[in-house]
């Protein structure tokens, strides 16, 4: 049987940073739907008196989309320490979700895009809720979260 090794850590970082130099924020993998990278085209196009097609190029734009299941609420309870749904629910919320900031999309330990984004629009239903494994835990919760973004 052959050996099949796969990609380790994150695939999505957002820039949490104030100002200055880039902090990238892990986030979970943690039940993590595909991301879809799609891009949207913007061109004109417009048919020539002669019968000819005359395209002209103006830019490529793209959008993310994810979603996560049965989320927990922060990053202590997420498989890899990565983000939770309060955890993005929080940034979503605050001044810099409001407005353009940076992410970061790893293909491979050696491959790596990074974007400027907004949110197009953002989902978070709470699935299950007051969950203890023991009691001396706190509760948590756990977060249905679809988010997407779109290349500003």
């Amino acid at each position: 049987m052959a050996t099949i090794y796969l990609p380790q850590g994150s695939v999505l970082f957002i820039d949490n940073s104030t100002s200055g130099a880039a902090t990238w924020q892990k986030v979970t993998e943690h039940n993590r739907a595909a991301i879809a990278v799609d891009t949207e085209r913007f061109e004109k196009v417009q048919r020539m008196s002669n019968g000819t097609l005359r395209k002209i190029f103006i830019a490529d734009k793209k959008n993310f989309n994810t979603a996560w299941s049965m989320l927990p609420s922060y990053s202590t309870m997420t498989v890899d320490g990565g983000w939770g749904a309060e955890d993005i629910r929080s940034f979503y919320h605050s001044a810099k979700g409001q407005g353009a900031f940076k992410i970061k999309i790893a293909y491979s330990a050696v491959r790596t895009e990074e974007f400027t984004v907004s949110f197009a629009s953002a989902n978070f239903t709470i699935v299950k809720r007051n969950v203890k494994s023991n009691s001396t835990m706190a509760a948590q919760e756990f977060w249905d979260v679809n988010i997407a973004l779109e290349e500003v």
